[in-house]
């Protein structure tokens, strides 16, 4: 399946996930190059959310790790020395890569809720691609 077609539907399911929890979210999706292939913000979704549902994905598919474990592993001090070093760089949960066939394919970042429930929407949306 072309990843265009997947990044959209891990919008819809993140977006339809959001909805069900009733949250109102930022999700983006990027491909393999870091180049968004799908986005979308919600109506009531603070516009800055945009920006952190990107960095979340974004610090996923640096590391091919859920930005949830990211932040449980990085120390704080080595945090803060790699977010000014790439400050695109989220150690916040909501970020998660996609993976095909064991690599790692792109990511998705879920910004807006609580961190929880953003964790919860990308897991979500993830779960419903077919393996």
């Amino acid at each position: 399946m072309e990843f265009l077609t997947v990044a959209g539907e891990v919008v819809n399911a993140a977006i339809e996930a959001a909805r069900s929890r009733g949250v109102d979210i930022a999700v983006v999706v990027l491909d393999p190059t870091f180049t968004v292939a799908a986005a979308a913000r919600m109506d009531g979704c603070p516009k800055a959310m945009y920006r952190v549902a990107e960095a979340k994905a974004y610090t996923a598919l640096n590391f091919g790790a859920g930005s949830a474990e990211m932040k449980k592993l990085i120390v704080m001090e080595n945090k803060a020395i790699m977010q000014r070093l790439d400050p695109m760089l989220a150690f916040l949960g909501g970020g998660l890569p996609i993976t095909r066939e064991g690599g790692v394919v792109g990511a998705v970042g879920v910004s807006g809720g609580t961190e929880e429930q953003d964790v919860e929407c990308a897991r979500a949306a993830l779960s419903r691609l077919a393996p």
